[in-house]
């Protein structure tokens, strides 16, 4: 195979966990280049991956506000002049919706390979692949990706992703205390409905400083998350200034541990060697936490016996949260107690 193409738009989290792909197709074709086609906003995370050639950045949500416009025309053409420079042996669609089926339609290549009608999320994308596959239900998430690529190589041989390191322009700070196991704390994520109380984590996290003597950081990507890690750092923890995604990931490949809730974060330590603890709400840990036996995760109970595969269908709309937020840091200690990292 002489180049291939990922489309993957958006968002960070998802192009996460398509990093396995990469990771298999420059194993399996260590000569080819590999082009990633992502929405400009999430670009950096793209161009930061040491097994990307090309980072290939479009801007729809621009498109979209003026859609019949001049202007947007002439970017259009611009934008598929570029994409169109290379001629791709295998175009493959990770988005599965109709808008990564368009962009994938635009480039130059004989096989667009993408998700079956069960498994497409949006139906109509099939109409611009010509090798559709469906992933078997039941897996991680990553798996459903790497699946999808492994199937069309009729490849059964185990594949697993080994870790990357992303390239950073900055140079590394050192938050580390040579002395004594560094844990990194994430507290925060998108949803509230997925992140414990500032009380519940401080007191958990005291009962792990007090059994292991670590030296606790706390990252955060913004104002509301400095806050809460603000709120729940026990003393002597380190709230470390806001990095940018690669120096973070950087970080987390140098502490002992990742301690994250279904968040961003925890994505971004799955694609390191270093062990995580995680801590799920109204998500599954077995579709979403990184894959291996050195990632460990809680999974909170829901009183409402409300059951799902990958999310729960009220994690915009539950009142309570209480699945995650009513959780006891004593049961969250005695499940982090139950595992060697």
């Amino acid at each position: 195979m002489n180049r291939a193409l990922i489309v993957k738009t958006s968002s960070l989290g998802d192009i996460i966990h398509s990093f396995p792909v990469v990771s298999y197709l420059a194993h399996k074709f260590p000569e080819c280049p590999i082009d990633w086609l992502v929405e400009e906003p999430f670009a950096e995370l793209v161009e930061s991956h040491p097994l990307i050639d090309r980072a290939i950045k479009v801007n729809t949500k621009h498109w979209r506000r003026s859609p019949l416009s001049k202007q947007t025309f002439r970017e259009f053409r611009t934008f598929r002049s570029s994409l169109r420079e290379n001629d791709y042996d295998l175009i493959v669609d990770l988005q599965g919706n109709i808008k990564s089926g368009l962009l994938s339609r635009a480039a130059k290549g004989k096989i667009r390979l993408g998700f079956g009608l069960k498994t497409a999320a949006e139906r109509p994308n099939i109409l611009f692949t010509n090798r559709r596959l469906n992933p078997p239900p039941g897996f991680n998430i990553r798996d459903d990706y790497l699946n999808l690529v492994k199937r069309y190589f009729n490849d059964d041989e185990p594949f697993a992703d080994s870790g990357i390191v992303l390239n950073s322009a900055a140079s590394p700070q050192n938050f580390i205390k040579p002395d004594r196991p560094n844990y990194l704390v994430c507290p925060g994520s998108r949803w509230i409905n997925k992140q414990l109380p500032a009380k519940t984590l401080a007191e958990f996290l005291v009962k792990i400083q007090e059994s292991t003597g670590c030296h606790l950081l706390f990252s955060w990507g913004s104002e509301q998350e400095k806050e809460l890690a603000q709120n729940a750092a026990p003393a002597g923890s380190a709230i470390i200034p806001r990095l940018s995604l690669p120096e973070l990931q950087n970080l987390m490949a140098q502490v002992d541990l990742v301690i994250a809730m279904d968040s961003l974060p925890l994505h971004l330590a799955g694609t390191t060697n270093t062990p995580t603890y995680s801590l799920f709400g109204p998500s599954s840990a077995q579709k979403y936490r990184p894959i291996g036996a050195r990632h460990r995760s809680f999974q909170g109970p829901c009183p409402y016996n409300v059951s799902f595969e990958k999310r729960c269908p009220k994690l915009r709309s539950c009142q309570t949260g209480a699945c995650i937020r009513e959780v006891t840091a004593g049961k969250i200690f005695a499940d982090f107690k139950s595992f060697t990292f």
